[in-house]
C-alpha cells in the first residue's frame, strides 16, 4: 500500500515546494499575536473599573496558563487517539504521529480564517505519507470531525440539563437553548453532508475543477464505509466525549484560582455551552471575540462576574496562542520535510 520510497520522496517533495512559498502559515503567526494583544487590551479595558481584581489576575495569569496547557495536553492526546481509532487497524502511524497531526490542525482552527477545515485538510494529507491511502486519511479525518461534533452535542445536552435542573431563569435558559440549537445544526449538517457527499459531487467540481470526482467518490465510499464500523464509532466518541469533559476542569481550577470557585456543575454549564457558542465564529481564526462573548455569557447563567470569566477568557486565549504559534511553525517545517522526517517518525507500531 505505501509506495516506494525514492517515489514518496520525490513526489512529496514536489508537493511541499508551493506549500512552503504560501503565505497561510506566516498570516498565522500574526494573527497569534495580534489576537493576544487584543485580548489582553480587551480585558484591561473592560476591568478597569476593577483594579484590585485586575491585579490579581495579572498576578495568577502564569499559574492560570500552566493549569489550561495541563488540562489541554491530555486534550491533545485524547482526541488524537480518538482519531486513531478510525483507522485500520494495519493502516495505524504511531500514537505520536497522531498527536502532532492533531496539534497542526488545532494550531489552524487556532489562528487561521476557517482554520478548522484547513488543518483538517492538512492533516489529512500529511497522514498518506505514513501509508495511509488518501480517500482514506481523508474520510477519516472527516468523520473524525463529525464525531467530535457529535460528541459535543451530548456536552452540550448535559450542561443543559444541568442548567435547567437549577432552575434557570427564561432568559439563560433561552441562552443555553441557543447553545445546544447551535450544536445540533453543525453536527445533523456534518452527518447529512457525510451520507450525500455524492450528490455534492457536481458542485464541488464546478466550484473547485482540480477536485478530480472519481477521488470524490473513493471518498464518499470511504466514508460509508466508516459508518458501518460501529465499534470504532462509539470508541472514537467516547475519547472526544471524555476530551470534552476535561475541559470543564480547566473551568473549575482557573476560577478557583482567581477566587471565584464554582462547582463541577457550574463548571460544566459553563464549558459546554460556551464551546458551543462558540462555533458561531468558525470562520473567524480562533473564533475571535465569539469565544470571549461565549464565556462571558455562559458564565453569567451561574451566576460568575464578567470580569472573572473575561479573565478565564484571556487565561484561554494565552495558552491557545501558545500552542498555535509553535504548531504553525512546526506544521510549516513538515510541509517542507519528506515523508521520513517529517514527524521524526516513519513506520507504525
Amino acid at each position: 500500500m505505501e509506495t516506494a520510497p525514492g517515489n514518496s520522496a520525490s513526489k512529496a517533495s514536489g508537493e511541499a515546494a508551493p506549500l512552503a512559498r504560501a503565505p497561510w502559515w506566516g498570516r498565522g503567526v500574526r494573527n497569534g499575536v495580534t489576537m493576544g494583544i487584543l485580548a489582553f487590551a480587551a480585558f484591561l479595558l473592560l476591568s478597569q473599573g476593577e483594579l484590585p481584581g485586575l491585579g490579581r489576575v495579572l498576578v495568577e495569569l502564569p499559574a492560570g496558563i500552566a493549569i489550561s496547557a495541563a488540562v489541554h495536553l491530555p486534550q491533545i492526546l485524547l482526541t488524537a487517539i480518538a482519531w486513531r481509532c478510525l483507522l485500520p487497524a494495519g493502516m495505524r502511524p504511531s500514537a505520536w504521529v497522531m498527536i502532532r497531526l492533531r496539534w497542526y490542525r488545532e494550531s489552524a482552527n487556532s489562528l487561521l480564517p476557517a482554520g478548522a477545515l484547513l488543518g483538517q485538510a492538512a492533516a489529512a494529507r500529511l497522514l498518506t505519507r505514513h501509508g495511509v491511502p488518501a480517500d482514506m486519511a481523508g474520510a477519516t479525518a472527516t468523520v473524525d470531525m463529525t464525531l467530535e461534533a457529535v460528541s459535543q452535542l451530548v456536552f452540550t445536552l448535559a450542561g443543559v440539563a444541568l442548567l435547567l435542573a437549577g432552575g434557570a431563569d427564561d432568559a439563560p435558559a433561552g441562552l443555553a437553548v441557543a447553545g445546544l440549537a447551535i450544536a445540533a445544526t453543525g453536527a445533523v449538517a456534518m452527518v447529512v453532508a457525510q451520507r450525500h457527499l455524492g450528490s455534492l459531487e457536481r458542485l464541488l467540481a464546478r466550484r473547485w475543477p482540480a477536485l478530480r470526482r472519481e477521488w470524490m467518490g473513493h471518498l464518499h465510499r470511504a466514508v460509508l464505509h466508516l459508518h458501518m464500523e460501529w465499534r470504532g464509532l462509539m470508541v472514537s466518541l467516547l475519547w472526544h466525549g471524555a476530551a470534552w469533559v476535561l475541559g470543564t476542569f480547566e473551568i473549575m481550577a482557573v476560577l478557583g484560582l482567581l477566587g471565584q470557585p464554582v462547582s463541577l456543575a457550574e463548571a460544566l454549564v459553563i464549558e459546554s455551552l460556551a464551546q458551543a457558542l462558540r462555533n458561531v465564529g468558525f470562520m473567524l481564526p480562533g473564533a475571535l471575540a465569539a469565544q470571549e462573548g461565549a464565556i462571558v455569557g455562559a458564565a453569567a447563567l451561574v451566576g460568575v462576574p464578567p470580569a472573572a470569566a473575561l479573565a478565564v477568557a484571556l487565561v484561554r486565549r494565552t495558552r491557545e496562542v501558545a500552542f498555535a504559534l509553535p504548531g504553525l511553525v512546526a506544521w510549516h517545517r513538515s510541509e517542507t520535510a519528506g515523508p521520513r522526517t517529517m514527524m521524526g517518525v516513519g513506520g507504525r507500531k
